[in-house]
């Protein structure tokens, strides 16, 4: 296994996929690959009639934010408190 991820689809809406985990193996970090799978994502998502793929990241992650920001995902100006972290939320247009 290379990659896990979690997509909701029409969430919240019929247009819009939310990723709620993409994980990769160790092994295949700063490879390209993940970044690859993102976006064979996004075209085949588009092709479906998504416009708009969202998720979210733990703040003070630089790394996830590096990840997502190179994927052309932006911060909406929303997040999230949990008793342990914040959630940044972030969107791509497809």
């Amino acid at each position: 296994m290379i990659a896990v991820m979690d997509l909701i689809m029409d969430s919240p809406d019929e247009t819009t996929a939310f990723i709620g985990v993409f994980m990769t193996d160790v092994s295949i970090q700063n490879t390209g690959i993940g970044s690859g799978i993102i976006e064979d994502l996004c075209v085949c998502l588009a092709k479906i009639g998504i416009s708009k793929v969202c998720l979210g990241w733990v703040k003070d992650n630089p790394q996830a934010e590096h990840f997502w920001h190179k994927n052309k995902f932006v911060e909406v100006g929303d997040f999230y408190d949990t008793d342990k972290y914040t959630v940044i939320v972030a969107q791509r247009y497809l």
